[in-house]
């Protein structure tokens, strides 16, 4: 059985946690980033991974969840010293590089709860995991699609705030769709400069409208939950008219023809041609279905899937096992950490020949043939 107790605010938190212990197997607790615990991306995608883990275990096991999404003026930290000091915690999720002080912090305090930090490094205890993904070469990938799909030449890249790890993000995608296209235009744009780029969709949804307008029909978003305005741009849009040739007549071809939604056809000429978003770190495939019905044309082209939720799910299940292990994970393509995604809304839109191409191109990345360099480095 599971329980979910939401520390929503420090008084709230208080309250809840009064009462003292509950009786519990195991008590795991997480601590969401700017963007919400629904953004349909990051925060999300970990706690999908840890809720995963938690359904596995309720049928032997009791088990409570504790979340804590800061409030303005909260605290992460205090999140969780309630978590391991009041509740008990046997283990803290903390998924973005913003709770890198925190984690390092509150971990010193309490030795014996686990911490996973997710996104940044932490300084190196026996109860600290530190898990940080190859993201650009998951954005190498999806950006060799758009690289092969576009049919103007021109793609887009919308991040959220303007930090190193998206300037990661981005590079990768650049050098997917050069290395698809190397005559093609990447137009980037940044929401912002503050956490609240993380949670600005209005923002995020201007910049795919400028985009489009200098003929971007493919637009990348790597931004947290401002990633629901690029969404909302290309569901809202659907379409554009072709300015020249086709690059890809093949391709046209192949979404011509495609059912195509009521909304589809009674915005969008016969000459016209889909636009198209990429979705981020959780599967977000299932967005662009515009009608609720997978077999008429999604405007989502593909995901670029970033492991989170597996990241939490085995964290999980490695205190309950006992296998617990501290230090850095580091994962990219040879480690199943990144990839696209591909399913039912989708997968009309890639042809066999694509995913051959990008099953080459993974196992080039994963050999250490094609070097996808990270922008921190630099």
């Amino acid at each position: 059985m599971k329980k979910i107790l939401s520390l929503a605010s420090m008084v709230g938190a208080a309250a809840v946690l009064g009462g003292g212990a509950l009786a519990q197997d195991f008590v795991f607790g997480i601590t969401f980033d700017a963007g919400g615990k629904f953004d349909a991306s990051f925060n999300e995608g970990t706690w999908n991974g840890l809720v995963r883990a938690v359904d596995e275990l309720s049928a032997t096991y009791e088990v409570d969840i504790l979340e804590y999404e800061p409030s303005s003026g909260g605290f992460t930290a205090d999140g969780q010293r309630q978590m391991a000091g009041q509740q008990g915690a046997e283990l803290i999720i903390a998924p973005g590089f913003n709770q890198q002080d925190a984690i390092e912090a509150v971990s010193a305090e309490y030795p014996n709860t686990n911490f996973v930090l997710i996104d940044a490094v932490a300084a190196e205890r026996d109860n600290v995991r530190s898990v940080v993904f190859r993201d650009q070469e998951g954005s190498y990938l999806v950006g060799y699609i758009a690289g092969k799909l576009t049919q103007t030449g021109t793609v887009g890249f919308v991040g959220g705030m303007d930090v190193p790890l998206i300037r990661n993000f981005n590079q990768g995608y650049e050098m997917g769709v050069m290395a698809a296209c190397s005559d093609c235009t990447v137009i980037s744009n940044y929401v912002g400069v503050t956490p609240d780029a993380w949670n600005d969709p209005a923002t995020a949804k201007e910049l795919a409208s400028l985009q489009h307008a200098q003929a971007a029909d493919i637009i990348f978003s790597a931004a947290g939950g401002s990633g629901r305005g690029v969404i909302d741009f290309v569901n809202e849009t659907q379409c554009h008219v072709p300015r020249g040739n086709l690059r890809n007549p093949e391709f046209a071809q192949l979404v011509g023809s495609l059912d195509k939604s009521e909304s589809y056809a009674a915005n969008c000429s016969a000459d016209a041609l889909p636009l198209f978003f990429i979705g981020v770190d959780s599967n977000q495939n299932p967005e662009g279905d515009t009608d609720n019905n997978p077999a008429t044309l999604n405007h989502g082209l593909s995901s670029m899937l970033k492991r989170v939720d597996t990241a939490a799910y085995t964290a999980v299940m490695d205190v309950v096992d006992g296998t617990w292990s501290s230090g850095l994970q580091e994962l990219g393509v040879a480690e199943e950490g990144v990839g696209f995604a591909l399913d039912e809304h989708n997968e009309a839109l890639i042809s066999q020949e694509l995913l051959d191409e990008l099953a080459a191109v993974s196992a080039s990345i994963a050999a250490g043939d094609v070097v996808v360099p990270d922008y921190r480095d630099q």
